[in-house]
């Protein structure tokens, strides 16, 4: 994906696009997918994923990192 990079994450791969982070659940290739009706809704609710994104001729699943705003105590 344009403007983005992976990070090195022993754990799971995250990608950070346009200042958020996503944990990568699963990547196809955007010709596995066929284009139902709602197949977003339904590929969302079958990985368990919040967001989709699709780039490079491939389909991404992710979950956002979610920021958050703390003090140093």
């Amino acid at each position: 994906m344009r403007g983005s990079r992976i990070l090195n994450n022993p754990f799971s791969k995250i990608i950070e696009v346009q200042d958020r982070m996503f944990q990568i659940k699963r990547v196809l290739p955007e010709s596995k997918i066929n284009e139902v009706e709602d197949w977003v809704s339904l590929l969302k609710q079958y990985y368990c994923v919040d967001t989709i994104l699709k780039a490079n001729g491939q389909i991404w699943m992710c979950n956002e990192i979610q920021t958050i705003s703390y003090e140093e105590i």
